[in-house]
């Protein structure tokens, strides 16, 4: 049995977000001590650790719900695929995007560094906005 703190430690994670993740539904509540402290379990970890894996491919919390809710389900295969490619598929429409706004980030820079001579003077790229 692990006290929130060492749970924490051992997710990579802290307290409140332990605290967080139980207030929203992704960690069940946990047991508690006479003395009121929480208390958790093996399964409680290797969840934890999970929703921490999750996060960290920067799946939202809502979709991280989701595909707990199919691990309940018996965890079906294609279901699960289904939800990773969906995802992938996110993840790629906002690289797309960020490589838009790094391509239109490198044009201000271009037509200011172009109409900043001298280097003193004020930008043209007010004159734009």
């Amino acid at each position: 049995m692990f006290t929130i703190g060492v749970l924490a430690r051992k997710a990579q994670c802290s307290v409140p977000t332990v605290r967080y993740y139980e207030a929203q539904g992704l960690m069940p509540p946990a047991e508690r001590r006479e003395s009121g402290h929480r208390v958790y379990g093996r399964a409680d970890l290797a969840r934890l650790v999970m929703i921490r894996r999750l996060r960290d491919l920067d799946v939202p919390l809502e979709r991280v719900k989701s595909l707990l809710a199919l691990e309940a389900n018996g965890k079906p295969c294609a279901e699960t695929l289904a939800f990773f490619q969906e995802q992938r598929d996110a993840i790629r429409q906002r690289i797309e995007a960020l490589k838009d706004l790094d391509l239109t980030l490198s044009l201000h820079m271009a037509n200011c560094q172009a109409g900043c001579l001298p280097a003193n003077g004020p930008c043209d790229l007010y004159s734009a906005i």
